[in-house]
């Protein structure tokens, strides 16, 4: 397995001295690799804490009880999943008596199950993920509707917004979270994906991907933190 990951601040929060309010993380043991992509909204205060208070949140979280959300229905393993996040966002919130609107952010994650071969996605808000495979790449989690404004953790009935889905590994390479500001820049107006940006995921070539989104100059902060499952294929099939 090959984690690749990138984080940097977008043209507006350079311009404006503030920090990158996106945040990746990963974890692994004998069952299960997570990654997880978080991006705090920028008019709270605790935007970046936020973040990592939820991505740790939520990475821990399907290292500690995978299997769990595997076996639940889309809609329970939503439930728990926000509620989790939200917890633990309180928690802070409460250390630092602030209202835990601060701290809200959207949410990703991507847990691949390496007994039964299968991921799990989790999305909530503007992220995107998507899994490369057999010459081509697909969304396999689109962005939330956002027509009334971008699904947060602290949003009313947001559970209700969230999409959780398991797939096959057996076709996927790999897979990638994008937050906003990467995933906008990396497709054309007319929705497809940048010739450029496709023949990276396709081939997994991760780290010329992070070259290519610096060349864009994001407005937006731009993130994405990727699972590449090739060398397990190759292990079995050796």
């Amino acid at each position: 397995m090959k984690i690749k990951k990138i984080s940097k601040r977008g043209a507006y929060h350079a311009a404006e001295k503030e920090e990158n309010q996106d945040a990746v993380y990963f974890g692994s043991n004998k069952d299960f690799y997570v990654i997880s992509l978080t991006d705090g909204v920028s008019a709270c205060k605790k935007a970046k804490e936020g973040a990592e208070t939820a991505g740790r949140a939520i990475t821990d979280l399907f290292l500690k009880a995978g299997k769990l959300f595997f076996e639940l229905d889309e809609k329970k393993a939503a439930e728990i999943i926000l509620a989790h996040i939200l917890y633990e966002q309180k928690i802070c919130a409460d250390k630092a008596g602030e209202n835990l609107n601060e701290y809200s952010c959207t949410a990703a994650c991507v847990v691949f199950d390496r007994k039964k071969n299968k991921i799990l996605c989790f999305n909530l808000g503007d992220g995107m993920i998507m899994a490369a495979g057999r010459g081509s790449c697909r969304v396999v989690c689109p962005p939330s509707d956002s027509s009334s404004g971008c699904c947060v953790t602290t949003t009313e009935n947001a559970a209700e917004m969230v999409s959780v889905r398991v797939y096959d590994a057996a076709l996927i390479d790999s897979v990638v979270i994008c937050s906003d500001g990467a995933w906008e820049v990396m497709f054309e107006k007319n929705c497809r994906l940048k010739e450029e940006a496709d023949s990276l995921l396709i081939n997994s070539e991760y780290d010329k991907l992070g070259d290519f989104l610096t060349e864009q100059n994001s407005f937006d902060d731009y993130s994405f933190i990727s699972l590449d499952m090739r060398r397990k294929k190759r292990r079995r099939s050796a």
